[in-house]
């Protein structure tokens, strides 16, 4: 579940053709990102409240963002030679290099399942088809990769990880000419600029948590006001601002702990590292929100359990606020800088408590509160 603390709305099989066209379609499925749905929240988010948000684990409910990845002869060869369990790299903005390389070392996609179409039923992937539109590449990668992911990765599927389902395919040139009907099911990391980072290992074998180091800013999907769960320059718009990292596996070494327990563990933890991260800057002056999340029982068991610390604003309609800068410095919030809220003053920081006469009740087997005034 996702926490928030501290926050104010805001407003706002045959032979295979030798002639391969030089383009793959990466389309990234739909992210295994929890979604945050803020529109429960309503006027809830004051000063001091914690609201838990709602998870919906899986992939069933946003959009597939894709981009076209020109790659040249060595590119389409990899292709042709791709297997389950293959990885994947090319240099950063040169697809056109890409080649199957050793798990260990760095790489941009790790393949799953090679699905040929030509064994499915029907007319649709025949040797006369049209190439499928946009959006029903969208729906195979649902359709086909979701469930070859699942498949792959077995217990070790976490439906929160960091890593997004995807699909790799050659493109309407060689559907057309070659009659290639193979696609490449796997996993990749996502970055900024339909970009995919490296990463190092195989996804079953290493811990999927979504964590980054402190001071990495997340994306905010302008059409959506929704978070990406990219790494952004934190000049440019984001959503949130990560200021540390809670690992559950060194306060829990058993099982998975119970909500409430993870909740205050992480909730204790958080607060100190942002604070921590933000010296001599005071949370609340940014006007910002603490938000966190707990690991679920999917998560835990697939070996997820890091959770990241952040900050950033939400609007009144559901959305998030558009951050500009980081927190530490100039920041701006939806275009303007933060109003901070006026101190306490320092006598109310100390009120003494009120006294409660004692019950002349002897007969309760309940013990009596004890009722202090605070702010």
């Amino acid at each position: 579940m996702e926490r928030m603390l501290e926050a104010p709305e805001r407003d706002r099989p045959g032979d295979e053709a030798r002639d391969k066209a030089p383009w793959w379609h990466s389309l990234q499925a739909t992210s295994t990102r929890r979604a945050l749905l803020l529109t429960a929240l309503g006027g809830l988010l004051i000063a001091g409240l914690v609201t838990a948000l709602p998870q919906s684990e899986g992939a069933g409910g946003a959009g597939l963002s894709a981009s076209a990845i020109s790659l040249g002869p060595r590119g389409n060869a990899t292709f042709d030679h791709a297997k389950s369990g293959d990885c994947l790299n090319w240099p950063e903005r040169n697809p056109d290099g890409a080649q199957i390389v050793d798990c260990k070392d760095e790489h941009r996609f790790e393949v799953a399942e090679s699905v040929d179409m030509r064994t499915f039923p029907g007319s649709e992937y025949g040797p006369d088809a049209e190439p499928p539109s946009p959006a029903r590449i969208q729906q195979i990668s649902q359709e086909q990769c979701q469930a070859a992911v699942r498949r792959y990765l077995g217990p070790r599927f976490d439906p929160n990880s960091r890593f997004t389902i995807s699909m790799l395919w050659s493109g309407d040139k060689a559907w057309r000419q070659a009659g290639e009907r193979r696609m490449l099911c796997g996993l990749q990391l996502p970055g900024a600029n339909n970009q995919q980072l490296a990463f190092k290992g195989k996804v079953a074998e290493i811990d999927q948590s979504k964590v980054w180091p402190a001071g990495t800013c997340l994306g905010i999907d302008p059409a959506t006001n929704q978070p990406t769960d990219i790494p952004v320059d934190c000049a440019a718009p984001h959503a949130m601002e990560v200021t540390g990292a809670v690992d559950l596996g060194q306060k829990f070494p058993g099982g998975l702990p119970p909500e409430p327990e993870q909740d205050g563990f992480i909730k204790e933890t958080c607060t100190r590292l942002t604070d921590e991260y933000l010296a001599p800057i005071e949370l609340r002056s940014t006007t910002l929100t603490l938000i966190y999340s707990t690991v679920s029982l999917p998560s835990w068991a697939a070996g997820s359990h890091k959770v990241s610390c952040s900050i950033g604003a939400t609007l009144g309609n559901g959305g998030w606020s558009t951050l500009l800068n980081s927190a530490k410095g100039p920041l701006q919030i939806n275009g303007q800088p933060p109003v901070p809220p006026p101190d306490i003053p320092e006598e109310r920081l100390n009120l003494p408590p009120i006294p409660i006469p004692a019950s002349d009740s002897s007969s309760s087997s309940q013990s009596e509160p004890d009722y202090s005034q605070s702010e």
